[in-house]
């Protein structure tokens, strides 16, 4: 009886053994697959770190963009109104252009008409002459400002065109930061 005690005893040690060996392969099993999982929570939170600064410095940028935006607007709508204004003036100076020259044509033609009819009155004629320089000077200065008009009108569409250029570079900038 004691033999059987004994190999009971030698049996039920081995498998206490076997049993601790499970267990021991096991838990090595478990601390690899936490230290996996360590790894992974630390590499997560490393990129929602980096993350979070990117939209920091996004938001940033997006409202240096907004306030360029802003100020860009207000220079467009400045030079659309001065361009409106001097558009008008110049219209409105054309108009009285065409009304003098049209005057200065009617002044030839009843000038040729009063040279045909009367040979003697030189002085009609001189006085006539007078009334058609005083109107060529007129058209002169017309003609001047007209050219000056659109020099500026010129100067003003050159800049519209530059901001507008900007702005659209801008909005470029910004509909690329905004997709991201």
């Amino acid at each position: 009886m004691k033999r059987i005690l004994l190999a009971l005893l030698v049996l039920i040690s081995l498998s206490l053994c076997g049993i601790c060996v499970l267990q021991w392969q096991r838990e090595a099993r478990l601390r690899a697959r936490i230290i996996t999982l360590v790894n992974q929570l630390e590499a997560e939170n490393k990129l929602r770190i980096q993350a979070e600064q990117k939209v920091q410095e996004y938001a940033r940028e997006i409202e240096r963009l907004n306030s360029l935006r802003a100020e860009i607007e207000s220079k467009l709508l400045t030079t659309t109104e001065e361009l409106r204004d001097r558009t008008v003036d110049q219209t409105a100076r054309g108009y009285s252009i065409a009304v003098i020259m049209n005057e200065a044509i009617r002044t030839r033609s009843e000038l040729v008409a009063i040279e045909k009819l009367a040979g003697k009155g030189t002085e009609a004629i001189k006085q006539r002459n007078e009334e058609v320089t005083a109107q060529n000077t007129a058209i002169e200065k017309a003609n001047t400002q007209i050219k000056q008009l659109l020099s500026e009108r010129d100067e003003a569409i050159t800049k519209l065109n530059a901001r507008t250029i900007e702005f659209n570079e801008l909005v470029e900038k910004y509909n690329k930061l905004s997709r991201k």
